[in-house]
């Protein structure tokens, strides 16, 4: 029987009468009043619903509003304890307002973001208390300019800055809606004017997401997928022991049976104990993970939100395309997909045969809660009852799942951080930072630049598995429904901070130049001396690689248009050594080196015929011409 209709079996009010978001003015009525509204809710949607948080609990449970994968119970939830008492009220009313009105003109704010933002409003709140100040009608624009110089003192960026000031304005442009708000004079010292712009010099140089370093992507990479090559053996291993306990003649203590049983079976399967036999079953998920996130782009909410049946190929013009399919929330709620390789298939599958076991769990406490529903309960406990159901029926086909004290979860953030930096440090890659899920997203991006750029880092591993990503910036994908065009504009990003950092290193004296391009770059004179006219080196390079559509021959960066050589350069190499259009730089020097060495074993062979000498001796003089441009006379000595 479904939720809706358990909701007859316990005491309920009609939304339509106590529900916050239905009542004209909340903010109008006495506080014993307020207190009874209904905050949220678990609707069946019919006209009956489990009350779930009311104003006057001291603590909101906003679940109804997280149909999110990957957050844990504490960041779905308010506690009004944590605020300072006084504050307690005009906080409440505050965040009520926001979760279910909005300003004239403005927009409606996810519920979902209102436990994160109340954290906001309450540091602000406890500065206030610190200062002697109870309530916002009490604040004064001197105390607003102080708090923000505090913040910024304690080195908050301006882009956190600006979510605090675009908090605390909304306080003020909601005060319709709320039983305490900023005065008129107060909220002037949030004006543009006097907050300053905010903006960070040089904001734009910097990636705000941490990379993982491309060698270390790499390695975990190769990592994961050693280890998903091992998983049937783990979980053949896991499937017998389950089986093991579950059987009739088993007539003894958990403990004795892990003692007598278990113990034994896995130090036979080569671990040295039972807590190294869990860990490699947990790396499992761990392995899938990365797996997934760095050849996908997903973020950690959307890879929690992929279930059984989630992978799926198209063939398009004759070639077969692998998909992975899931939900996001982070712009708009909806269904995405994203380009994945081949390997996502295995995984995924991997991650369905280890999750059955919870997903059988999840079904066997839905059927029992959902009996245990139609009794009689006290009203907190129907709710607290309720929201389990729920979770529940979320979790029932999610494929990352872990078990808790609480029954089996969506795998929150925090335990994929926590899993994550475990696996990384067992196979001894030692990272500068801990690893986390954020990290991926933008790695992913640079990896598909890299790859797309043919730019010569160790990524063997990786290119094998990103064959599809040649096809993430081509317009049949931008144009493709359902996609994350997000990803899109971030590789687009990726590109450029690649071409800036590539141009910016041919205008360094110290890089060696060769090819057509590449001599007049070292030729000019602009590349020693910055011209006065720009402000700073920054917008010299960018100047000169605004425009530029710079490609990899493998051999050369190639600047040129198919009216030049139509890509022959890519076939015969010492074409762009000459070419307008090419630049090679000391990327590329091992290259020429293997070329030059090849050129010398033809020239041996006495088959080639004198035309094919003669064009051998033309390439070998075209290597050492690129070599001696770009290796210093020590080191041309020994090529």
């Amino acid at each position: 029987m479904a939720l809706g209709e358990r909701v007859i079996c316990v005491k309920v009010c009609s939304v339509s009468q106590i529900l916050y978001k239905n009542h004209a003015d909340p903010s109008a009525l006495p506080k014993v009043e307020r207190d009874s509204l209904i905050m949220t809710q678990v609707s069946s949607g019919s006209e009956i619903s489990v009350p779930v948080s009311y104003y006057g609990d001291m603590v909101w449970d906003y679940t109804p509003h997280f149909p999110h994968a990957a957050r844990g119970k504490s960041d779905k939830e308010i506690y009004w304890e944590k605020s300072p008492p006084e504050w307690v009220e005009s906080l409440k009313s505050v965040v009520s307002a926001f979760t279910y009105k909005k300003p004239l003109g403005g927009v409606q704010l996810d519920p979902a973001t209102l436990p994160k933002r109340a954290i906001t409003l309450n540091a602000f709140a406890k500065w206030c208390s610190a200062s002697g100040i109870r309530r916002f009608r009490d604040v004064r624009a001197f105390d607003l300019a102080r708090y923000l110089q505090k913040l910024r003192s304690k080195g908050v960026v301006d882009r956190t800055l600006a979510s605090h000031v675009a908090i605390l304005r909304r306080v003020y442009d909601m005060r319709r809606f709320i039983v305490d708000s900023f005065t008129d004079e107060a909220v002037s010292a949030l004006r543009s004017e006097e907050v300053g712009p905010l903006w960070e010099p040089d904001a734009g140089d910097d990636r705000r997401t941490e990379l993982i370093p491309l060698r270390d992507a790499a390695q975990l990479f190769s990592a994961a997928l050693g280890h998903l090559n091992n998983a049937d053996n783990l979980l053949n291993l896991r499937d017998y022991l389950d089986a093991d306990w579950a059987l009739p003649s088993t007539c003894m203590s958990r403990r004795a049976w892990g003692d007598e049983v278990k113990k034994v079976k896995v130090r036979e399967a080569g671990f040295k104990d039972v807590y190294d036999y869990e860990s490699a079953l947990i790396d499992i998920r761990t392995a899938a993970y990365i797996v997934l996130a760095q050849s996908t782009g997903c973020r950690v909410h959307e890879l929690g939100d992929i279930r059984s049946g989630c992978v799926y190929s198209e063939v398009v013009n004759g070639v077969t395309y692998w998909w992975l399919k899931s939900t996001t929330r982070k712009v708009g709620d909806g269904p995405q997909r994203w380009l994945a390789p081949e390997i996502v298939k295995k995984a995924v599958a991997i991650l369905e045969r280890f999750s059955q076991p919870l997903q059988r769990r999840v079904v066997a406490e839905l059927a029992a809660a959902e009996i245990e529903y139609c009794a009689a309960l006290p009203a907190d406990e129907g709710s607290q009852l309720a929201l389990r159901i729920l979770e529940l029926k979320r979790n029932s086909t999610r494929l990352f799942l872990s078990a808790s004290s609480r029954g089996v979860v969506s795998t929150d953030t925090k335990s994929h951080n926590k899993q994550l930096q475990a696996f990384a440090q067992r196979r001894g890659i030692r990272l500068a930072s801990n690893l986390s899920t954020h990290r991926f997203r933008r790695t992913y991006a640079v990896i598909v630049v890299h790859l797309n750029k043919g730019h010569r880092i160790d990524l063997v591993t990786l290119q094998h598995h990103y064959k599809h990503a040649s096809m993430l910036m081509t317009e049949w994908y931008a144009k493709l429904p359902e996609t994350d065009k997000e990803l899109y504009e971030l590789i687009e990003e990726e590109t450029s901070y690649f071409d800036l950092a590539l141009v910016s290193h041919w205008m360094e004296n110290a890089t060696p130049l060769a090819g057509g391009l590449g001599s007049r770059i070292k030729a000019y004179p602009g590349r020693h001396h910055q011209p006065m006219f720009f402000k700073s080196h920054k917008d010299f390079v960018e100047s000169i690689r605004e425009g530029l559509n710079i490609r990899s021959t493998g051999h050369s960066w190639c600047l040129g248009e198919a009216k030049d050589c139509g890509g022959r350069g890519l076939f015969e190499a010492p074409r762009c050594d000459g070419c307008a259009k090419g630049v090679i730089d000391d990327h590329f020097t091992d290259v020429w080196r293997s070329l030059r060495e090849q050129q010398i074993e033809l020239i041996e062979l006495d088959d080639i015929g004198p035309g094919g000498q003669d064009k051998v001796r033309r390439s070998l003089a075209a290597a050492d011409a690129v070599l001696a441009k770009l290796i210093s006379k020590g080191e041309g000595e020994n090529v």
